[in-house]
């Protein structure tokens, strides 16, 4: 009896573990004019707002020269699977576009199907967080990826745009401002 249940229990293991599989895609920004997409899908531009981007370069693709970097991130909502990560990537961007030509795989629970948005980031420092310059696009495979091809290339209709970052005041700044409001205040009274 209990190697009957054992056996079963190591069945239902197999046939489980053989529906599952690693998502696998290639980290590529840029589709083309031949694969139906604008031919500036995916491309890491500048914000069209100029005091946010380098003198006259709003609305153009990033330089070689500004060293912006790609990672992706992944997000499953629901399902077997269901999770998100952050591949870690630092993919140089070369003529404004982020190409990574070999496959990059995640989440070896993923079921083939399932609808997977990703997130795009470029940014020219040592990683998102700390970049002084950056920029993200979000976009949805609602089909998922096909297992059997072996992988799929990303397929983007816009362009990434990255912005200079903004400084933030500082809570002692705003404190600060308070205080002086609050006195100015107290002297009308």
């Amino acid at each position: 009896m209990k190697r009957a249940l054992i056996a079963t229990i190591l069945g239902l293991a197999a046939s489980v573990a053989s529906s599952y599989g690693q998502a696998s895609y290639i980290f590529d920004t840029y589709l083309g004019v031949a694969n139906g997409a604008p031919a500036n899908a995916g491309f890491v531009q500048w914000t069209s707002t100029a005091s946010l981007a380098p003198a006259g370069e709003n609305g153009q693709n990033v330089l070689d020269s500004e060293l912006f970097k790609g990672d992706l991130l992944w997000s499953v909502a629901s399902g077997p699977g269901a999770g998100s990560g952050d591949l870690g990537l630092a993919i140089a961007v070369t003529g404004g576009e982020i190409q990574q030509n070999t496959q990059v795989q995640f989440d070896p629970t993923y079921v083939s199907g399932t609808p997977i948005t990703f997130t795009i980031e470029a940014f020219n420092g040592a990683n998102y967080a700390s970049s002084s310059a950056k920029g993200s696009l979000v976009w949805t495979d609602s089909a998922g990826e096909v297992l059997g091809t072996g992988y799929k290339t990303l397929g983007l209709t816009a362009p990434i745009v990255v912005a200079n970052a903004v400084p933030e005041p500082t809570t002692l700044a705003l404190a600060g401002l308070g205080a002086a409001g609050l006195l100015m205040f107290r002297k009308r009274q």
